[in-house]
């Protein structure tokens, strides 16, 4: 009796159990592809955080206190934000690259051969420009993107990346702008 109240339980349940699986099934089967510039936002998104990261850690070991200020809120929110946007990129089955290209690469490689008063005249120059450039990519993709989740994470983040604009040009001593 046992026996039989049980398996018609399960009976009962398995209905129930398919429909919540369904309903939970991954969105990216569902969803449309990814824009042109989406992708191109994922790239550029990826590539200019993780040069961030890597010139911001280049930074906390090379650069006077007020550098060092600036280069550890780079590598906090922009590992921050390249965490999200590869579990993001993921999700919609276009994977953020990890590895920066080579106009960075070439970036951190001259940051490397300096130092002292030429480092941290380079380090936020270089912070400067890019942060003007990663949020032109972000604005476009709010304005120009085609994925709701993508344009989210471009619209959260925007705010971040122009107050590290502020920071950088705060650092940056007059005149070297």
């Amino acid at each position: 009796m046992k026996h039989i109240f049980a398996v018609s339980a399960l009976a009962l349940a398995l209905p129930v159990i398919a429909v919540a699986q369904a309903q939970t099934a991954p969105q990216n089967e569902t969803m449309q592809p990814l824009s042109a510039q989406d992708k191109l936002f994922i790239k550029k998104a990826a590539y200019a955080g993780l040069a961030e990261v890597s010139d911001g850690q280049l930074a906390e070991s090379k650069g006077d206190a007020s550098v060092k200020k600036v280069a550890t809120q780079m590598v906090t929110d922009h590992a921050k934000a390249n965490d999200q946007l590869t579990s993001l990129s993921q999700s919609l089955g276009d994977p953020a690259p990890t590895r920066t290209d080579t106009k960075h690469l070439k970036i951190h490689n001259a940051l490397q051969g300096l130092s002292g008063a030429a480092f941290n005249a380079k380090y936020l120059k270089t912070e400067l420009q890019g942060h003007e450039m990663t949020i032109t990519a972000f604005q476009t993709e709010i304005n120009s993107g085609s994925n709701p989740q993508l344009k989210q994470f471009a619209s959260q983040t925007l705010p971040i990346l122009q107050m590290h604009l502020s920071m950088i040009k705060s650092a940056v001593p007059p005149g070297n702008g």
